[in-house]
């Protein structure tokens, strides 16, 4: 059987398609595009090399219930062969009586290579997340089915985790139980961390698995860790580093390995000023009396050194303050600008906050956008994520 190869014009066009439809969501209030280009070196299975020329765009986007995610990778091996992945990822939110927060995440990725294997993956689950001040708590479980050439299986999945900040370190443990049709079964534990600088972004992941492991796929290791570095050259250019090792995939019969990669970034921020429905307008408000001071807009920016800006537009408002976990409870004042604008800005990691605002010394008020909760104490806060 002859596979055809997949001409450049036909991957970009790909990669185009998926941007303008992802990247651009009506209601997003927040959206980011980049494309990355750059060279892998790769260790198979813990005997075979190989290195690889590297593209992959990636867009996001954010709204108050909600985000959403598209990714894609062609690589083009030094030995003539190419391969090309592809992955969509989105989750919905929504608070509960009880104050947790209920999330469904769904996730469809799938690869192609030019000896004509392919593979494919269809999850779904559902998680609980109990928030606290500068961390949380949560439990998930969910499953689907994952495709390896002519053949499908059953996948189980559970989660287990929390996340916190240590000093000024974003921390997140996990547990994740994974049951596969034919009987394979194992726990992956991960703990990720991530630290921001100054124009500089670390990230580490160090894994560990108990159970099963297929050995037939090559690799017998069952630890492993890699670290990430993001250097800003300019605001939309920025150099990646990484490497490390990844474990055997048995879902999708992926084998082990070791790799090297850098990149440059080519990147892009849009945060939709766009106006709020009426609905929204009038619970930003401070009151029914026409011409008392609204907040008509609340983006979230997130800068360099691990450093975001909240954008308020309240046009009426002689004074905004903003208060949060990330500040301890204390308002903190906002600048005022041109045009009815309001802005501050705060070193918050990535991670879920929660915060309210402040106008004219009035009642606190969930941000416009931003999806509203209870918090312990029984009142109403707005749920801040920062990716």
């Amino acid at each position: 059987m002859t596979v055809e190869h997949p001409s450049l014009a036909e991957i970009f066009a790909g990669v185009l398609t998926a941007l303008l439809v992802f990247a651009s969501p009506v209601c997003a209030q927040r959206k980011e595009t980049s494309l990355d280009a750059g060279a892998v070196a790769l260790r198979y299975a813990d005997t075979l090399n190989a290195g690889a020329a590297t593209i992959t765009p990636r867009a996001a986007a954010q709204w108050a219930r909600g985000a959403a995610e598209v990714t894609g990778t062609y690589s083009q091996f030094t030995t003539g062969g190419w391969s090309a992945q592809g992955a969509l990822s989105g989750s919905l939110f929504a608070p509960t009586a009880s104050g947790f927060l209920a999330e469904v995440a769904g996730f469809a990725g799938g690869s192609t290579h030019h000896d004509g294997t392919r593979t494919g993956q269809v999850l779904a689950n559902g998680r609980l997340h109990f928030m606290r001040t500068r961390g949380e708590l949560f439990l998930g479980a969910g499953g689907g089915r994952t495709w390896v050439g002519g053949g499908s299986r059953s996948v189980f999945l559970g989660e287990a985790g929390m996340s916190s900040m240590i000093r000024e370190v974003d921390a997140t443990l996990t547990a994740s139980p994974t049951m596969v049709e034919d009987s394979i079964k194992y726990v992956d534990g991960q703990l990720s961390l991530f630290w921001a600088r100054e124009r500089l972004d670390l990230g580490a992941l160090i894994g560990t698995r108990f159970g099963d492991q297929l050995t037939s796929l090559g690799g017998t290791a069952k630890t492993w860790g890699n670290l990430t570095a993001v250097a800003s050259l300019t605001p939309r250019f920025a150099l990646v580093v990484s490497g490390g090792t990844y474990p055997i995939d048995p879902t999708q019969g992926f084998p082990g390995g070791r790799f090297v990669s850098a990149s440059i970034r080519l990147a892009t921020r849009r945060v939709s000023d766009a106006p709020l429905p009426q609905a929204e307008q009038a619970r930003a408000g401070t009151g029914d009396t026409e011409g008392a001071p609204t907040v008509t807009s609340f983006v979230a920016e997130r800068g360099h050194a691990g450093r975001v800006t909240l954008r308020v537009k309240a046009p009426l408002a002689q004074l905004v303050e903003v208060s949060g976990d990330f500040t301890n409870w204390t308002p903190v004042r906002l600048e005022r600008a041109s045009d009815g604008l309001w802005s501050g800005t705060f070193p918050i990691s990535r991670g879920k906050y929660q915060l309210n605002l402040r106008l004219d010394g009035g009642k606190w008020l969930v941000p416009p956008g931003l999806l509203s909760m209870l918090d312990e104490f029984g009142g109403s806060v707005g749920l801040l994520v920062i990716e």
